[in-house]
């Protein structure tokens, strides 16, 4: 038995639209995100009958995803080709898979309402299912994987097989996921000096989006915007980067709620067109930016993904009293500061 715990990324800089002549999953820009510490999902593996061929069960998760999420997943844990090979070339030999896996998975966040579980859920699952495939050398590979950031790189590229912006959540607090598949981990806030923030998640809707984000990616593509977004998105992620360094939060609070705009523009004007944002999503915009009576600072920094949920990230120093404003609101929400990505929660044989 494995037990993993992966957590949510929450881009600044977007992952929209799938580059079509590039690798699979591969983006059509680079993306920049913050990983969570204490919001995403924990997923369980073990075995239940090894007298059966290879194959998956839900049954008794406290979260059961959809039938074509079941599909998707049972697809990505049946093609053991990149698992082995990550393996093999750490000298692992791998456990051949066999018999019936019991999968266990909950998410601290509502599922499929633009709160990233997708890239969680895929990063928890690509990261047990290392661990089952590293049988009884699990121990040899866990040190490994929490060792060394270019081995756990390598991870992170096999988990966007499975959902592209679930590589973003094996580092952090920052992760890059450039065009070219490659998947870095910003510096630390320590080493590098860049500011620790705190995201308050406003869960203005817990329901499923009738828009599933792979179709999103897909629908995008028909916005007369949609050319040169790429470009936008590439020329942002150098700027924001930039802003970190030397903490600029005027100029990081501008980039990042221009970027998510600039996405949510392209859902507004693909064919036929969609929407995600609602009237709370806008007025929550609106009461941050323009520095509503009663709002603690205005150094937050907003962004939406592909959802009606706010994120509101602000500095460390200032998170008591902003989920005190948030309290006094009325405003449901979850709040995390920045983490270090997926990790073992516990783990037997």
């Amino acid at each position: 038995m494995v037990i993993v715990f992966a957590p949510v990324n929450i881009a600044w800089i977007k992952y929209m639209g799938k580059n079509r002549s590039g690798p699979v999953h591969g983006p059509t820009n680079s993306s920049f995100s913050m990983t969570l510490a204490d919001l995403g999902t924990t997923t369980t593996i073990f075995g239940l009958d090894p007298g059966v061929p290879l194959s998956f069960t839900f049954e008794g998760s406290p979260y059961v995803p959809p039938e074509t999420g079941r599909k998707k997943a049972e697809r990505f844990l049946s093609d053991t080709a990149p698992f082995f090979a990550i393996l093999r070339e750490a000298g692992i030999e791998p456990k051949a898979p066999k018999g019936l896996y019991s999968i266990h998975t909950s998410n601290s966040v509502p599922a499929g309402t633009g709160i990233a579980t997708s890239a969680s859920g895929f990063a928890a699952l690509t990261l047990a299912w290392f661990g089952v495939l590293s049988g009884d050398r699990l121990s040899e590979f866990r040190a490994r994987y929490d060792a060394d950031p270019e081995f756990r790189s390598k991870i992170a590229r096999v988990s966007a097989l499975g959902s592209g912006s679930a590589c973003r959540s094996f580092h952090g607090p920052f992760v890059e996921w450039k065009s070219s598949g490659e998947v870095i981990g910003f510096p630390g806030a320590d080493a590098a000096g860049i500011e620790k923030f705190v995201d308050f998640v406003l869960i203005l809707e817990s329901h499923a989006k009738a828009v599933p984000s792979s179709e999103a990616h897909e629908r995008v593509r028909t916005s007369p915007d949609f050319e040169g977004r790429p470009e936008r998105a590439e020329r942002r992620l150098a700027l924001v980067k930039q802003a970190l360094g030397l903490r600029d939060r005027e100029t990081l609070a501008r980039l990042v709620l221009e970027e998510a705009v600039d996405m949510h523009g392209l859902f507004h004007t693909s064919v036929p067109p969609f929407r995600y944002q609602n009237a709370e999503s806008e007025e929550w915009i609106r009461r941050v930016r323009e520095g509503d009576p009663g709002l603690p600072s205005r150094n937050a920094i907003l962004t939406l993904d592909a959802g009606a949920n706010v994120h509101v990230f602000v500095p460390e120093e200032e998170a008591s009293a902003w989920s005190g404003y948030f309290r006094t609101s009325g405003v449901r929400f979850e709040s995390s500061r920045a983490g270090e990505g997926a990790r073992f929660v516990d783990t037997s044989q």
